[in-house]
């Protein structure tokens, strides 16, 4: 009868044993919903960093600002001293220009090549960015680039001007 009142015995400590293991499931499930709740509360706080990169700081944005607007400036004082640039003549051509008051120059820079108007009687603007696609597709101002680089690779800038072959590029293909 030993076996059997050993087995009584633990039968005994069941319901104590049952109440331990409640008293650990349940810290798990408040465990669990707490972790649930706190996951939601980041769910809702943060849905904005999930979804988009973050913003460059404030102070970047300065700079690529004061960046872009230094550019400009440099751009317009190239455009503004070349003698393919003639204000009066712009002016004298585009008349909405001038009943705006615009400046030419910045005109010419923000607006005038993108619209295919030219600087001046000597400069196409159309037939540069026609000729030289890589100009349009840079979306660079036509005659500010013919200042810094099309003039020395010999671009033409009219219709009827001829386009001066390269003497190193004849040499190459001989």
């Amino acid at each position: 009868m030993t076996g059997i009142s050993g087995q009584n015995a633990g039968f005994a400590q069941l319901p104590e044993a049952v109440r331990v293991l409640q008293r650990q499931l349940e810290r798990l499930y408040l465990s669990r919903s707490e972790l649930e709740r706190e996951l939601q509360e980041l769910r809702a706080t943060q849905p904005l960093m999930l979804t988009r990169p973050p913003r460059p700081s404030l102070l970047v944005r300065i700079l690529m600002r004061i960046s872009k607007r230094l550019r400009q400036r440099h751009c317009l004082d190239i455009i503004r001293q070349s003698e393919l640039f003639d204000a009066v003549w712009y002016l004298k051509t585009y008349e909405d220009v001038r009943t705006a008051g615009m400046d030419p120059a910045l005109h010419y820079l923000l607006n005038g090549a993108s619209d295919l108007r030219n600087p001046g009687p000597y400069f196409d603007t159309e037939h540069y960015l026609t000729l030289y696609p890589d100009i349009r597709d840079n979306k660079m101002n036509p005659l500010f680039h013919y200042m810094i680089a099309g003039f020395n690779e010999k671009r033409s800038i009219r219709p009827n001007m001829p386009v001066i072959p390269d003497p190193a590029q004849d040499k190459r293909n001989v």
